[in-house]
């Protein structure tokens, strides 16, 4: 029984018609302008009657001034319709006699080759001035479209003094729930302390990297000159004594020697002055080179071994290591 009646409960609140918006729509007082020589009644009237369905479908709600004076004393009725409606004072008689929250004057006026058309919004409290909007020299066929120009201005401006949207409220965060530690009964817990750890950053701004390779000082440069003029000196003697040789091997083969053993030494002299030479020049080569690796390579290429070869021939000169 109980779930058959929830059920229709359920379907009567569904079906009940919602809550009227507690927001009352603004009540506006049509009124013409006083200023009417040179401007056609009937233009007036159809102005009056484009404006007033204008305002309800946006949702206002119109009152004429011709249904308000229509109950008031004829000596009342007559000084509210002559009043100037420019003046504070008529404005607010006005808007007392009808219990609106405005007042809006339509203006069709004379204006050069055409007409002047447009809306004047006034407080019904005070008759003080809220908004207001024209559309000068226009043609009679333009006059409707020049209103509703005109209260596409002033509508939303009263709208938002008169019923200005609430304010929605800052969210509100939740509150963090604390969660309480977990405390064994004789079991000490530890407390925590402030973090002690030195802050260590890796050397890089130093250049030492984690692979241990060496420091660059600006000593291994600065020496680099030793064994290269050592090189030159030593290369430039060998050449001397391998020019030597090379000439005492052409004195053998031009030359007539009376004894054997004179050529004899003509020959070792060459020979020694050939293998100085050529060691000359292989000791210097190396040394040169030596110096260039102790200047352009770094310090971690220091494995590259120079290696100098001499046979009676000549010489040669070789290197022996790795790079990366």
């Amino acid at each position: 029984m109980l779930i058959p009646f929830l059920a229709a409960l359920t379907l009567v609140v569904a079906q009940a018609p919602a809550p009227a918006s507690s927001a009352k729509p603004v009540t506006v007082l049509l009124a013409p302008t006083d200023a009417t020589r040179g401007t056609p009644r009937y233009l007036i009237g159809i102005a009056q009657e484009h404006v007033a369905e204008q305002l309800k479908a946006r949702g206002l709600e119109v009152i004429r001034v011709e249904d308000v004076t229509r109950t008031l004393p004829k000596k009342q009725r007559t000084a509210m319709m002559r009043c100037k409606r420019t003046q504070p004072a008529c404005i607010a008689s006005l808007g007392a006699a009808a219990k609106t929250d405005v007042v809006m004057v339509t203006e069709v006026l004379p204006y050069l080759n055409g007409y002047k058309a447009g809306v004047r919004v006034y407080t019904a409290q005070d008759g003080a001035p809220l908004t207001e909007h024209s559309v000068p020299e226009v043609k009679k066929d333009q006059v409707m479209d020049a209103l509703t120009r005109s209260l596409d201005e002033v509508v939303p401006i009263t709208l938002r003094v008169l019923r200005p949207e609430p304010v929605a409220p800052p969210p509100v965060t939740p509150p963090v729930a604390q969660q309480t530690p977990h405390v064994t009964p004789g079991v000490k817990q530890p407390v925590p302390g402030p973090d002690l750890t030195p802050s260590v950053q890796p050397p890089t701004a130093l250049g030492v990297t984690g692979d241990g390779s060496k420091v660059e000082t600006p000593g291994r440069r600065k020496w680099a000159w030793v064994p290269a003029a050592g090189g030159v000196v030593l290369a430039g003697v060998g050449t001397v004594l391998y020019v030597q040789s090379r000439g005492k091997l052409s004195d053998l083969n031009t030359n007539e020697y009376p004894d054997l053993q004179d050529a004899e030494k003509v020959r070792d002299s060459g020979k020694r002055s050939q293998t100085l030479g050529v060691a000359g020049i292989g000791v210097g080569a190396a040394a040169i080179a030596a110096g260039a690796l102790m200047y352009f390579l770094p310090v971690k290429q220091t494995n590259v071994q120079p290696s100098v070869t001499l046979t009676p021939q000549g010489g040669g000169l070789s290197f022996a290591g790795t790079w990366p």
